[in-house]
């Protein structure tokens, strides 16, 4: 710093002026800046969302197809579960059958 006259003179309105140019042109300057940082941020947003919306999509179907895969296995428990019981059901008709028949073909022979 200089100890000159001229430096402790009040600023001149030329002086206020070629300030007030100066910061305007750097307001102006952050100002673009900004703003493409904002539209930089709203593109990065649009294909967030989209890839987002693809992704649910995605998970929608695999939930879709796997549900519909697990009502298609629990429909054919249901249906191994009828079969075993009217297959047990004949299997004591037919044990009942036996044992009457054998209880017959006993008598028979003894009646001989």
């Amino acid at each position: 710093m200089s100890n000159n006259d001229s430096d402790k003179q009040p600023a001149a309105k030329g002086d206020l002026e070629l300030v007030k140019t100066e910061l305007n042109g750097r307001i102006n300057s952050v100002e673009d800046k900004l703003e493409k940082v904002y539209l930089s941020q709203v593109q990065a947003d649009s294909k967030l969302h989209k890839k987002m919306d693809i992704l649910s999509a995605k998970m929608d179907k695999l939930y879709s197809g796997l549900m519909s895969a697990f009502e298609k296995t629990i429909f054919k428990g249901e249906k191994y579960d009828q079969k075993a019981a009217t297959h047990a059901d004949m299997l004591t008709d037919h044990t009942d059958k036996l044992t009457d028949h054998e209880t017959r073909i006993a008598l028979l022979e003894t009646a001989k």
